[in-house]
């Protein structure tokens, strides 16, 4: 009977000890899938509460997470500005955090990877630094993931690739450098991808031609080189890639022109090359934008491109395109933006010329911009039957004569007129001043002749104003002083005569250059120009005026470059020239300006040279300043002054009498 109890007794034990030994691994398993330890010391399994003031923590200024505070309970979090909690499935758990344009500073907290259930992150439009921590990898359910326009550096984590679930990764602003992760390809469910404007660089990973998702890829402005990767022409749901702004060589591989999904292809500014397939505008059925200036693609434009009848932008101005163009480009009826300087494209022929006629279909044209090509031949008429929406009209830079069309006068829309360096001759016509929204106008190398027409005062709107190396002629119209937002005026190498109005110097709002050179102008120069207060140049050589120079102009503090040579000044160098304290280049050579150089001169310091050559100056050159350095200043040809530094070669002074003597005013003279 003993050992009966004894044997079950041990029996008994054996299946305590069996149950307790399995409790206790049940117990370890779920210890070890308790989320890990936070950078804090603080763990918690239901309560994301000690992620969230890690977070706070690590943000400055945190007076904008005022509200967040650890004494509420441990779901009081839910209510907090930017937190969204889940609903029956998950309450109590974030699943949205949204800080984005609240001013942040500061490093994002790696406890962040402990909001485990978190779908949405967007913490955009702040001044955040620091790295991304590797432990975003741990948010497995994790969707969206914005951080655009922050300060964050270093490499984009490849823990990424656990966020099965993400389907817009957007970082763009950032100086985050290194390659883009390989491991991204792995990220199925993908379909935004926007790296834009970083420091990123090595080759695209050939692996995101495995994004089966992907409508949406932006690298623009990093620097990314080697070859874009056949590869991508296997996402048949991209509908937009950008690639503009890297260092990108070799031909734009042929698959991506087979994308029937694709609506715009940015590849500008990098070292592309090869040739437009002639194809394409058929197998590109959806293209909308084609963007591909600053490369080095050849050959023609393709025959079949007028076929992608969705296109509105065909942007591929500096490149090496050539031949003619599709004579009925005109049938892409939703065109706006045709954009083709700097090629090799031709039009010798009058047939060449009928795309320009073609384009009277393309009623959306809002910018033509064909400057400086190979385009030969009389200006067509056809010009005048554009879009009279067109906000850009170039043309320039070609081999094109004829004469402005009075028809120029339809276009009111117009910002910008470019019919620069060319053959145009005969006048202006008085039709342009119904240009009144025209803030360029560029005609500028051409043979216009006649008088400059006072209706150019009626375009208020104007910025800049480039009329020079014409032969236009007669004065300058008072009517100019209502072109208040003028900042470039260029009337140089004209025959432009009589005085300098005066109404000139209400442009205050001129602060890139005036320059009047090279033409006929007499008289004095207007005391006004010292209104001139932000005027960074002022050339008004090479003309007939007369007078003295206006002290006035001692009050343009900002000009940087004053050209007076080779006119008929007379009367002493105003002292108050000295006031110009940023001169860099000050040149009244060739005039008849007599008196002496005056001493103030040598607080120049930024000159950097000063033509006093071919005057009546007299007395001593100063010694300090810019005249200790004979390459920086020029008196040769003025026999009455004496001193200066050895290199100059000049007499000595011997005997300079300083102040008044015999009644005599105060001057220096020498004896």
């Amino acid at each position: 009977m003993m050992m009966f109890l004894f044997h079950l007794s041990i029996r008994t034990f054996e299946s305590s000890l069996r149950v307790l030994t399995s409790s206790a691994l049940i117990l370890s398993f779920l210890i070890s899938q308790r989320p890990a330890a936070s950078a804090t010391g603080m763990t918690s399994d239901t309560d994301d509460l000690p992620a969230l003031l890690s977070i706070k923590a690590h943000l400055h200024p945190s007076a904008s997470l005022s509200s967040w505070d650890s004494h509420n309970s441990s779901t009081a979090f839910c209510r907090w500005p930017g937190v969204t909690c889940g609903n029956s499935q998950n309450p109590g758990r974030v699943t949205s955090l949204d800080l984005a344009n609240l001013g942040l500073t500061g490093s994002i907290s790696p406890d962040i990877g402990n909001l485990t259930f978190l779908r949405s992150l967007n913490l955009s439009l702040n001044s955040l630094q620091g790295q991304l921590p590797p432990e975003l990898g741990r948010l497995s359910h994790l969707e969206s993931l914005l951080l655009r326009r922050n300060a964050l550096e270093g490499r984009i984590p490849g823990t990424l690739v656990n966020c099965s679930s993400l389907w817009r990764i957007s970082l763009g602003s950032n100086r985050l450098a290194g390659e883009i992760p390989a491991e991204l390809g792995a990220l199925s469910k993908l379909q935004i991808l926007s790296l834009h404007y970083n420091d990123l660089s090595g080759r695209i990973p050939a692996s995101l031609g495995n994004l089966s998702s992907i409508t949406h890829i932006d690298l623009v402005g990093n620097r990314v080189t080697g070859t874009i990767p056949p590869s991508l022409g296997r996402l048949q749901s991209l509908v937009h890639i950008s690639v503009t702004r890297n260092s990108l060589t070799g031909d734009i591989p042929a698959s991506i022109f087979n994308m029937s999904s694709l609506s715009y292809l940015y590849v500008g500014y990098n070292q592309l090359s090869g040739t437009l397939p002639p194809d394409m505008g058929n197998t590109l059925a959806n293209l909308e934008v084609l963007q591909a200036f600053g490369n080095t693609l050849e050959g023609p434009l393709p025959i079949s491109l007028p076929n992608a009848s969705r296109l509105t932008e065909i942007v591929l101005p500096y490149n090496r395109l050539s031949g003619p163009l599709p004579r009925d480009i005109g049938r892409l009826t939703y065109l706006s933006s045709l954009s083709l300087r700097d090629n090799r494209l031709e039009a010798k022929k009058a047939e060449d010329w009928e795309f320009l006629a073609s384009l009277a279909n393309s009623s959306n044209l809002r910018t033509l911009d064909l400057g400086y090509n190979r385009l030969e031949g009389t200006l067509p008429a056809a010009m005048a039957n554009l879009s009279t929406q067109l906000r850009w009209l170039g043309l320039g830079g070609n081999e094109i004569h004829g004469s402005i069309p009075a028809g120029i006068g339809r276009f009111t829309h117009l910002h910008r007129l470019h019919l620069d360096q060319m053959a145009l001759a005969g006048h202006i016509p008085a039709a342009i001043g119904k240009l009144q929204n025209l803030h360029i106008l560029s005609l500028n190398g051409n043979r216009l002749s006649g008088v400059l027409p006072s209706a150019v005062g009626n375009l208020t709107q104007l910025e800049r104003l480039y009329l020079n190396d014409n032969s236009l002629q007669g004065e300058i119209p008072k009517s100019f002083h209502n072109l208040q937002r003028l900042t470039v005026c260029d009337l140089s190498f004209n025959e432009l005569e009589g005085s300098i109005p005066k109404e000139l110097a209400e442009l205050t709002s001129l602060t890139q250059y005036l320059n009047l050179s090279h033409n006929l102008l007499t008289g004095p120069l207007p005391s006004e120009f010292g209104s001139f207060k932000n005027l960074e140049a002022l050339d008004i050589s090479d003309n007939r005026l007369s007078g003295e120079i206006p002290s006035t102009l001692g009050e343009c503090r900002v000009l940087q470059y004053l050209y007076l040579q080779r006119n008929h000044l007379q009367g002493t160098i105003p002292d108050s020239l000295s006031s110009l304290s940023g001169i860099q280049v000050l040149d009244l050579s060739c005039n008849y300006l007599s008196g002496p150089i005056p001493p103030t001169f040598e607080r120049l310091e930024h000159m950097k040279f000063l033509n006093l050559t071919l005057n009546d100056l007299q007395g001593q050159v100063p010694n300090e300043g810019v005249f200790k350095n004979a390459n920086l200043y020029s008196v040769t040809g003025n026999d009455k002054l004496c001193g200066g530094i050895q290199e100059l070669h000049l007499q000595p002074c011997s005997r300079l009498v300083l102040g008044k003597r015999c009644g005599s005013p105060a001057v220096g003279s020498l004896i």
